[in-house]
């Protein structure tokens, strides 16, 4: 069945997602719900996977510090997404079977991006960055950055469901 219209919904953020435990005190955060029909995805893996692969040169530039989507396949085929290896620069901290909480600590700041989908409730799945600004450097640099992290992590989002439909 070929989806005409992705729906993503700012939310508030489900306070029983891994990411919440990354950091002591937590500078921004964010989530976002897709809501997708039942059983595109089987697990969360899966989704990571398109996730990954369905990102343009450009966004795989900005946001995994690599424009080849070679070494992106490379990377997420190696990791099978395991704590501690990594998909371009963002290492793969902590996961469960239904949530994996990737991110990169960059000195003057820290983040984390969850991508979390619980099939138990519904096959939505939902996606929160937090952040720890370390000093002014950190401050002055998500000032910055802050006013097109939500459009990046939107349009992110939407290559999903575009990736998804030209496979339908």
């Amino acid at each position: 069945m070929l989806m005409n219209k992705i729906n993503i919904l700012a939310i508030e953020a489900n306070q029983n997602s891994l990411v919440y435990t990354s950091f002591n005190k937590i500078d921004y955060r964010d989530a976002f719900k897709i809501k997708y029909i039942k059983n595109t995805f089987q697990n969360i893996d899966e989704y990571a996977k398109v996730y990954f692969l369905s990102q343009p040169t450009w966004l795989r530039l900005i946001s995994m510090n690599t424009i080849s989507k070679q070494k992106i396949i490379e990377s997420v085929n190696q990791s099978n997404f395991q704590i501690d290896l990594n998909i371009g620069s963002w290492k793969i901290f902590t996961r469960n079977d239904k949530e994996i909480v990737f991110g990169d600590s960059m000195g003057f700041l820290d983040y984390r991006f969850s991508m979390r989908l619980d099939k138990t409730q519904t096959d939505d799945i939902e996606v929160s960055t937090v952040i720890k600004l370390n000093g002014f450097m950190g401050k002055y640099y998500f000032a910055g950055v802050r006013l097109m992290h939500t459009k990046f992590v939107i349009i992110s989002l939407q290559n999903v469901f575009n990736s998804i439909n030209q496979d339908l």
